[in-house]
């Protein structure tokens, strides 16, 4: 189940009722849709808890609004109630700030560390040294070979704010058409999927500093497992995994015709292999990119990522304070609709003492 944070504890005075159906709510619309294997009651279809979340939603926006039992279908003038739109936007941020942090950590929890902070904070990351000290050979006679040093180096990840803005019509909401569990599951997930972009254009945009020896043109079988080793000698021995969509790993064959027969019933059960060469494979699902217009994807297909698990985590994500609303009075624009923006603030960084690879396949 997923974890209800110390700030919404505070959030909430306690009352924790509505953020334990929440993340249950959650877990379910992502096993129903993404297929996640994540544990969710299974007692009430997902229709029946939509009703008893909507339910919960607006018991808590009465506990925070300080106006008792409200209904909006009941009582439609209480969505233009601004104590009431604040309320309802307040719980809303709290949330999506519940579950972003906690999807987030374990999305990536094999490679990324994600660290929670206040308003006006920066995080800051201190990165010791993975060298290994060089021995030499001496003379019985010499006191001392040549002296070694290591540093620590540091760095910081300032989050920049990033805002999503939902527009209503206000008949909508007098009718009681708006449905906050979908609003919330909509804007939570948004977030996530701009997250996840950030992380792999981070990993990505380090391709060109990377080393020589960290990095392959494109997929061979010696290329694949020299790379792999080189990424495990480099980290200790720590186990060398390999990250792609499902196109880029589903580029990863033996040569051997023979061999190919006999994985094919795992090939076209999951569109690639679970293990290669020893090395274990895990599929990044794909996004799109939404600012391109054309459902283009937002993931590299050509690129595999070789990352040590057992190490220092690759990327550090930062999440500044709390998620703001800002929502336009109910009477401001012409066509009375109404604007609401969630404003969530986040960095994402490489920060790391460990070495990883990439290769392109095509």
């Amino acid at each position: 189940m997923i974890k209800i944070p110390d700030n919404i504890l505070v959030f909430s005075n306690g009352n924790v009722d509505l953020y334990k159906a929440w993340g249950d709510y959650f877990n379910h619309y992502r096993a129903v849709n993404f297929k996640a294997d994540v544990d969710y009651d299974r007692d009430l279809s997902f229709e029946e808890k939509t009703e008893k979340l909507n339910n919960a939603i607006c018991k808590e926006i009465s506990r925070k609004s300080g106006i008792a039992n409200i209904d909006f279908k009941a009582d439609p003038s209480l969505a233009t109630n601004p104590t009431v739109t604040w309320a309802t936007f307040s719980v809303i941020g709290s949330m999506i700030d519940m579950i972003i942090s906690d999807v987030v950590a374990n999305d990536f929890m094999q490679f990324a560390e994600v660290r929670n902070g206040g308003f006006g904070d920066n995080f800051v990351f201190d990165i010791a040294s993975s060298d290994l000290f060089i021995v030499s050979k001496g003379a019985n006679g010499k006191r001392h070979t040549f002296a070694q040093r290591q540093f620590n180096g540091q760095v910081t990840l300032i989050p920049e704010p990033r805002f999503v803005t939902v527009e209503e019509d206000l008949y909508r909401i007098l009718c009681g058409k708006r449905n906050l569990a979908e609003y919330a599951v909509k804007c939570t997930l948004a977030m996530e999927k701009e997250l996840s972009i950030d992380v792999y254009k981070a990993i990505n945009d380090t391709y060109a500093t990377l080393p020589t020896k960290f990095k392959e043109g494109a997929f061979t079988v010696d290329g694949f497992v020299k790379l792999a080793q080189r990424v495990q000698a480099a980290n200790g021995g720590a186990r060398c995994v390999v990250f792609g969509t499902k196109l880029g790993l589903s580029k990863i064959l033996p040569s051997n015709d023979y061999l190919k027969m006999q994985l094919g019933d795992i090939y076209n059960r999951m569109g690639y292999l679970s293990t290669f060469m020893g090395v274990d494979l895990f599929e990044i699902p794909q996004k799109i990119d939404d600012t391109a217009g054309d459902y283009s994807f937002a993931l590299e297909d050509d690129k595999l990522y070789f990352i040590s698990t057992g190490v220092q985590k690759l990327v550090k994500i930062g999440f500044e304070g709390t998620t703001l609303n800002i929502t336009d009075a109910q009477y401001t624009t012409a066509n009375l609709t109404q604007a609401t923006t969630l404003r969530k603030s986040w960095a994402v960084g490489i920060a790391t003492n460990a070495k990883y690879g990439m290769m392109d396949v095509i």
